[in-house]
């Protein structure tokens, strides 16, 4: 039972994409929160929740892809 390494690499791509987004995405929701009641604009606090998303979804994508690198069996 090797490990696929070009699906690890992948994975990984994915989770190291993943990564400043996760802190991105909180940083630009609370200066939404922040924008709303200043301004009443609700561009950053969209962005930031959008993004947020897209954290998580490749979060979930790239932990899938390392455990098929792992435990797939051909």
């Amino acid at each position: 039972m090797a490990t696929d390494r070009k699906e690890l690499v992948r994975g990984l791509q994915y989770e190291l994409i993943a990564l400043p987004l996760l802190i991105l995405g909180p940083v630009l929701i609370s200066i939404g929160f922040k924008a709303i009641k200043l301004q009443n604009n609700y561009w950053w606090l969209i962005t930031g929740i959008i993004i947020a998303i897209t954290a998580i979804v490749l979060g979930f994508l790239g932990i899938r892809i390392i455990l098929n690198a792992f435990f797939n069996s051909k």
